[in-house]
């Protein structure tokens, strides 16, 4: 793939909200890194994408709130964590080139969490910014390779980018919609972010999409049962409170607020 010049990003910048010219450039990297993954043999059929990222994009497009990584879950039961490996990297490598990091972690949330934490392979892209250089861009991207049954079917979205006088495309599989909001009441029960939230109230009230709040508190319970928790209305209504209560966490819902 040719590299990315300072007019892609500007044209870029017409289709996209984001205030800043970094930001700008870093979407057209993401999207471009979309495209790659999902284009690519085996891989595409191996992963779905979950996230602020494919949920802003394109399930609630347009996109209300900036996201800067990549989110995949592995959806296939028998291939090997080095296949995973080798198929990102495949992928990603006529973008970026090869990653200037990569490593596995085990991700634990909360202590609520009981169940075996989930495993993760992290990918960190470190491209120099055509628009500010001598400044870098940071692009992670992050395969979940434990939570490989998705709890409803998994959904394929057309998705496509304008790059160099040409549309690139492909369709991006992606968890369903109620599955992953169900997963954003998990984040915001175990931890104390004020994207979750803005992303909730977004879905549920100013998005043109119809969401059932049933499904999406059945899928929640299902992902608290897979880690051996039971939670009630009252417990996630008090807990709730309390975050809000908390300086850090409305200076953050601000925050995003202000960035969209």
């Amino acid at each position: 793939m040719n590299p990315v010049t300072q007019q892609d990003v500007l044209a870029h910048q017409a289709v996209v909200p984001w205030p800043s010219v970094i930001q700008v450039e870093q979407d057209l990297l993401l999207c471009l890194a979309m495209v790659a993954i999902f284009s690519h043999s085996p891989i595409a059929k191996q992963v779905a994408m979950r996230g602020g990222t494919v949920l802003h994009k394109i399930h609630l497009e347009p996109a209300s709130r900036y996201s800067e990584d990549i989110d995949l879950v592995v959806i296939d039961r028998q291939v090997s964590e080095e296949e995973i490996k080798t198929g990102i990297e495949d992928a990603l490598l006529v973008v970026f080139g090869k990653a200037q990091q990569h490593f596995w972690e085990n991700l634990k949330l909360s202590v609520r969490n009981v169940a075996r934490p989930s495993r993760v392979l992290r990918f960190i892209y470190d491209i120099p910014s055509v628009m500010q250089p001598p400044r870098t861009l940071r692009v992670e991207v992050e395969v979940n390779v434990t939570e490989r049954v998705p709890f409803l079917p998994v959904v394929y979205l057309p998705f496509s980018v304008s790059f160099q006088e040409d549309e690139q495309r492909a369709d991006i599989a992606s968890f369903d919609i109620h599955e992953m909001l169900g997963t954003k009441m998990r984040a915001l029960f175990q931890r104390s972010k004020g994207r979750d939230l803005f992303d909730l109230f977004w879905a549920f009230n100013e998005s043109k999409r119809e969401i059932s709040v049933s499904e999406v508190i059945r899928c929640f319970q299902h992902y608290m049962l897979q880690e051996q928790t039971k939670v009630g209305r009252h417990e996630f209504t008090a807990h709730l409170a309390d975050v809000v209560k908390a300086g850090h966490f409305v200076e953050a819902v601000l925050l995003v607020e202000l960035e969209a």
